[in-house]
């Protein structure tokens, strides 16, 4: 896709930020064939190492709200910025209408497949089908406010419907790496995948898939040198949006209509 100055200007600004870091395989790819990488999210860490650093061909599913202007300062309100839980609540929502503004035209000439969450997640679904089978891999950050262990949260499980589809479109089965990305260390952490198995039920298989890609990226997570974990969502968000931890339905509306702000 054609880049452009603005774009430019953010991945200097990326790379400054963020040293340059190694792939570091437990089990590497024995062919070309696409694959699926879920890895933990870390506030803006995760997606800017794999951003700048993750060398395999890939797309990124990319939530909806980020990608348009009028949904997009009140989800950096609200998820980025934790705003209900800041004083000088208008300067938050200043920055967050300047954010509204700059990622969307970011997203634009990036690498992103959009992820929707109401009846437009076919179109999500379709867009990464064609996606892998163009020979790409997908990137997905599919943590939850769930809170799991201070590695990883939760993972949303809808991702392990593309072993689905995949295998029903192409007859191949698609496999599913669990990732573990962190700035001290400079290191991407990718560890051994687990497959889509056509002899288990579509519904077993999304709870198969994420426990074992939460899981390692949980292990992975633990087993690296020392270093302070980031969580997904940072404590000021539990203590003043603690009611959608479990109730994410709820907590996208707050994105969908913009405030009178």
């Amino acid at each position: 896709m054609k880049r452009n100055i603005f774009y430019g200007l953010v991945w200097t600004c990326g790379r400054v930020a963020f040293r340059r870091s190694k792939t570091v395989w437990e089990q590497p790819p024995a062919d070309d064939e696409p694959a699926v990488f879920v890895c933990n999210h870390a506030g803006i860490r995760g997606p800017a190492i794999m951003t700048l650093d993750f060398k395999r061909k890939h797309k990124t599913w990319t939530i909806c709200y980020t990608l348009n202007r009028s949904t997009c300062p009140n989800f950096a309100f609200h998820d980025f910025f934790a705003g209900e839980s800041r004083k000088h609540k208008k300067a938050w929502w200043a920055l967050s209408r300047a954010v509204g503004i700059a990622m969307p035209h970011l997203f634009g000439v990036g690498d992103v497949i959009p992820l929707y969450h109401d009846e437009r997640l076919v179109n999500t679904l379709r867009d990464s089908l064609e996606t892998l089978k163009s020979g790409e891999d997908i990137v997905i950050f599919a943590e939850s406010p769930v809170r799991f262990s201070e590695y990883v949260n939760e993972l949303q499980c809808g991702f392990a419907d593309l072993g689905y589809l995949y295998r029903l479109k192409t007859g191949k089965n698609l496999k599913f790496y669990p990732v573990y990305a962190e700035k001290k260390n400079r290191t991407i952490a990718i560890g051994a995948p687990i497959e889509y198995d056509p002899s288990v039920p579509a519904r077993i298989q999304r709870e198969q898939i994420s426990a074992y890609v939460r899981d390692g990226i949980d292990r992975m997570g633990r087993t690296l040198k020392k270093h302070k974990p980031v969580p997904f969502l940072p404590q000021r968000w539990y203590d003043h949006y603690g009611q959608y931890e479990h109730d994410l339905q709820s907590y996208w509306k707050l994105f969908e209509i913009p405030e009178d702000k």
